[in-house]
């Protein structure tokens, strides 16, 4: 079983640490120097684009307004939707084929239907709201904005707003940054409290927060954007460095954001993380866990779920610690490098160095 008490260190350790604490403590020192007066991801306020609504798209609002007659809606629609309309309706809800007239009509009956009624009123209550939306829009849309400063040869997404019928909370596309709007309700709304437990565990409703909108979208587009070029499961090391570029990158992407919304857990988890991250790193750091090349073995550290099904790690602590330990090693790594930019770092591909440099507390 895992410590509780992250100053806890096995007996074989203390010595070591100790011959450490001297040799170390000057460069420590510069390593926090320099993470204080960091200035790299600093984005000049020019660079922010006042945002609009009228810069994303509402899917639910395209159909809402659609025209009664069939070819005149079908012309609507692909000129509204452009290329996420074929995902919308193929992939997402998967009502027909996105070139068939009567596909559209689909939406308007999917729309209009009496089991998707209640979830577009909740829509409406909640994070969907004029307001709300606005705030959350901008948010993300900001971050968009900081993502294109920091890797400018990168294509900016268009916020996209829909109503997914609770089959995608996020749906990256290479245009598109699909939202579904019904996952953010909140864990206490009515709606969201009938939905069954056998398909919707109590830790997935736990995570329907409206304020972890932005990060939930940003954070999910950025993984499957970069996923063809740097994503490599052939190790769990591999894995930790990926994941924890994509973590260090949202969090520069969004400042304003708390690093539990970023890592989507509650302040009580982060907690308890921060707690026990010399105990998380002593289950991780044996070469046969840090090397192991079974994904479905070292898949538990970076896997949803209602807790990090691994090892000694206890049912209290959250899901995904791998995850966090990857933005540990990768912040570590970023501080003691200050010469390195956000392209550089997206470029590694040999996890040793990161790995080296990080320092558990």
């Amino acid at each position: 079983m895992i410590s509780i008490n992250r100053h806890t260190i096995l007996n074989r350790h203390c010595s070591r640490v100790q011959h450490h604490i001297w040799c170390t403590a000057a460069a420590l020192t510069l390593v926090l120097f320099n993470s204080c007066s960091d200035r790299r991801w600093d984005v000049p306020e020019s660079e922010l684009e006042p945002y609009s609504q009228s810069q994303t798209l509402d899917v639910r609002n395209v159909i809402l307004n659609l025209p009664e007659n069939p070819q005149e809606a079908f012309a609507a629609w692909n000129k509204a939707t452009e290329a996420f309309g074929p995902v919308y309706t193929e992939e997402i809800l998967r009502i027909g084929a996105a070139n068939r007239t009567e596909t559209v009509e689909k939406l308007k009956a999917f729309a209009a239907h009496p089991d998707v009624e209640p979830i577009e009123s909740a829509i409406d209550s909640t994070c969907g709201a004029a307001p709300e939306l606005a705030v959350y829009g901008e948010r993300l849309s900001q971050g968009i904005d900081r993502f294109h400063f920091f890797l400018s040869n990168e294509a900016k997404p268009r916020i996209t707003w829909m109503n997914s019928g609770f089959n995608f909370a996020i749906y990256p596309t290479p245009t598109h940054l699909g939202v579904g709007l019904e996952w953010f309700l909140g864990p206490d709304n009515p709606l969201v409290q009938k939905l069954p437990p056998s398909m919707f565990p109590q830790y997935m409703r736990d995570k329907m927060e409206p304020q972890r909108l932005p990060a939930t979208a940003l954070r999910g587009w950025l993984l499957v954007h970069f996923s063809e070029r740097f994503y490599d499961s052939s190790k769990c090391i591999n894995e930790l460095l990926y994941w924890g570029k994509i973590m260090f990158l949202t969090q520069k992407c969004l400042p304003q954001e708390s690093l539990s919304d970023l890592l989507d857990w509650s302040k009580e988890d982060l907690e308890w993380a921060e707690t026990n991250e010399q105990s998380i790193w002593l289950e991780l750091q044996p070469q046969d866990m840090l090397f192991n090349s079974n994904r479905m073995e070292f898949g538990r550290w970076f896997d949803e779920g209602p807790f990090t099904r691994i090892g000694g790690i206890p049912q209290e602590g959250p899901d995904r610690l791998g995850a966090w330990i990857g933005l540990r090693m990768v912040t570590d790594f970023m501080n003691a490098n200050p010469e390195l930019n956000m392209n550089d770092l997206m470029q590694i591909r040999d996890p040793l160095p990161i790995v080296k440099s990080y320092r558990p507390a």
